[in-house]
């Protein structure tokens, strides 16, 4: 391996620990405690290594959000191409929301959402990581209606903006309550499974 090449590796890692360092920050503290001083010290390295690549702390938080962001969507993706019913992988998907709460994932989310309420940068940043779910919730219920030959009474992109926003509601209420789904949020989750079933069940 080249001196440049060494260069770039090492680059690439203290970049990876600085990121991981401020998800523990963010998820442990919350925005107000997240400084770049305090990413510095939990990730081991000097603050201007820190500046050199994030700039201002703004900028070291959209990553950390892009990063997550890009993480769970790729897991996710996965899950609704593969093979099971579809109402299976939405049982699937509603189990890793007691996952992404205890990883750290939601409180993140809702932290920067908060900060973006003064924080355009912030806020553009919240946007972009909801509008990923919006896209793919809207991908599969598109697909799913031309592979079933179902006509729903909304189009698809309606269909994603509830369901997008019915597991933020739920998520903003965990936040609020810090706990795992009560049972009305875990009934009004299988309900929709249970909905999914019905239409892919073969008319008798």
């Amino acid at each position: 391996m080249s001196t440049v090449d060494r260069r770039v590796a090492r680059g690439a890692a203290t970049r990876a620990r600085i990121l991981a360092a401020a998800r523990e920050v963010i998820a442990a503290d919350g925005y107000a405690a997240t400084s770049t001083r305090a990413v510095a010290e939990r990730a081991g390295v000097n603050l201007s290594l820190v500046h050199y690549h994030f700039g201002r702390r703004d900028g070291l938080l959209l990553a950390v959000l892009a990063e997550e962001n890009a993480r769970l969507l790729r897991r996710q993706r996965a899950l609704f191409a593969s093979e099971m019913p579809l109402a299976q992988r939405w049982r699937v998907a509603c189990a890793y929301l007691d996952e992404d709460i205890r990883s750290g994932y939601v409180r993140i989310l809702w932290e920067l959402w908060s900060a973006g309420l003064v924080d355009e940068q912030l806020a553009a940043g919240w946007r972009t990581a909801v509008a990923g779910w919006l896209r793919l919730i809207e991908e599969t219920v598109a697909r799913w209606t031309v592979e079933r030959g179902i006509e729903l009474p909304l189009p698809a992109d309606a269909v994603a903006t509830l369901v997008v926003d019915l597991f933020l509601g739920i998520e903003a209420e965990l936040l609020a309550g810090g706990g795992s789904p009560d049972p009305r949020h875990r009934d009004a989750l299988a309900a929709i499974g249970r909905l999914i079933e019905s239409a892919e069940r073969p008319p008798s």
